[in-house]
């Protein structure tokens, strides 16, 4: 039981430091591009990149955000987020250390939710 929950303490903390400083790096990126000198923003976009755009940055910084909270929910936003990402702008599997470095966190939240539940009915 202890160590069960050592694995869990380990997994809840790799999971926010890695989903912590991988949605500070896209925010960062994310307000450079909004408030940079560059004449093309966001009203220059096309549908198809409209949509991506909802789904990264927005989802995963949205879905990393709740995961400090509600590490279930969080996760499952966040790597949502990514499939729809590959599905709307599929050229960029083509980068999977793009693609992991934000699903790694979500799955970790997951699988930190889906070990805390387990735990919390074998008591």
């Amino acid at each position: 039981m202890k160590n069960q929950e050592k694995i869990n303490g380990v997994i809840r903390w790799a999971a926010r430091i890695l989903g912590t400083s991988v949605a500070v790096f896209v925010l960062f990126f994310l307000l450079a591009d909004l408030f940079g000198t560059e004449e093309a923003g966001i009203g220059a976009m096309s549908t198809k990149d409209g949509i991506a755009f909802i789904f990264f940055p927005i989802g995963t910084i949205i879905g990393l955000g709740l995961a400090w909270k509600w590490e279930g929910l969080g996760g499952l936003i966040t790597v949502i987020s990514m499939i729809g990402l590959v599905i709307v702008r599929p050229d960029l599997l083509s980068n999977p250390l793009l693609i992991g470095a934000v699903v790694v966190p979500g799955l970790l939240f997951i699988l930190y939710w889906y070990m805390s539940a387990q735990q919390l009915s074998e008591v």
